[in-house]
């Protein structure tokens, strides 16, 4: 049936603001700790809501609350990979590995599960592997697998294997708060009364993880640039939001799925323009076909 009018225009807002926390994540410094005070921030400014619809809804039962811990921890692991692969490279590298890789690691999932690919599908997902390959290369000639034997790509993966857990564990934690709502409460009521419970989750593992590895020193350091950490937290809730309610308007999500990455060329984009990053043929080559490819995907 395709995607509604409504349905679309909330996935490509949230593209933009996607691209453009990860824009301000970079334009600082990509730590942590800062993603930290991001989340925290937001989850702290939802408290409220979140009280109210727990004070409405019946009791929750231990999978969700399971699934909550769990959707916290994979969204610390996509935030520490991010982080740590922005320190070792530009963001237009960084970016669409990270982002893409989720949808293909997704889409090898289906198969295991025993679900079938037309080909069109599997068209796509050759063109993002394609894509991601070339992403990292400067000059052509320089395609070898040293060229990807390096931390910054290996930290995307790790970013990418956080955004398949959260994602899975999120749609799961969702069905159980939905449920227990009775289908009495507005989808933008759940969809931002969990976000707030998923950031305060995600923001507790990323202090734990702080504390532990650096102490009180990074966080410290972050606060002080309280305000931008504050701004990039809630544009990456306003983003992850939206999605949702362009997923409960939409009967095949592999639409919304697609939409969602045209965030790849908007980070390279504004990587290049704000950031003055280069922008090397083979990388520019790579996010189209990266593009292409997940657009195919969700064709099916």
């Amino acid at each position: 049936m395709g995607i509604s009018f409504t349905a679309a225009s909330l996935v490509l807002i949230s593209a933009f603001l996607h691209a453009g926390w990860n824009l301000l994540g970079k334009s600082r410094t990509p730590t942590p700790a800062f993603f930290c005070i991001a989340t925290l921030s937001v989850g702290i400014f939802l408290l409220p809501l979140n009280f109210w619809l727990l004070y409405q809804v019946d009791s929750l039962p231990r999978g969700f609350w399971i699934l909550l811990i769990g959707s916290g921890f994979f969204q610390m692991i996509y935030m520490g990979g991010l982080s740590l692969a922005y320190q070792r490279a530009n963001m237009g590298l960084v970016y669409p590995v990270a982002r893409a890789l989720p949808v293909l690691l997704v889409a090898l999932a289906t198969v295991l599960l025993g679900q079938s690919l037309p080909p069109l599908a599997w068209v796509g997902m050759l063109l993002v592997t394609i894509g991601c390959l070339l992403v990292p290369l400067v000059y052509f000639r320089e395609w070898h697998w040293r060229a990807y034997w390096r931390a910054d790509c290996a930290w995307a993966l790790v970013a990418a294997i956080g955004t398949v857990g959260y994602s899975l564990a999120d749609k799961g934690a969702l069905i159980y708060l939905g449920d227990a709502a009775g289908g009495t409460m507005p989808a933008l009521v759940l969809a931002y009364s969990y976000l707030g419970m998923q950031f305060l989750a995600c923001g507790v593992w990323l202090l734990l993880g702080c504390l532990g590895q650096s102490g009180t020193a990074p966080l410290i350091q972050s606060f002080r640039d309280l305000k931008v950490g504050a701004l990039t937290g809630a544009m990456m809730g306003a983003t992850y939001g939206l999605v949702l309610l362009a997923m409960t308007m939409t009967e095949n999500v592999s639409y919304v799925v697609a939409l969602r990455q045209l965030s790849i060329p908007l980070g390279v984009g504004l990587a290049v323009w704000l950031l003055k990053e280069p922008a090397h043929r083979p990388q520019l080559l790579g996010v189209g076909l990266v593009c292409a490819g997940l657009i195919a995907v969700s064709l099916r």
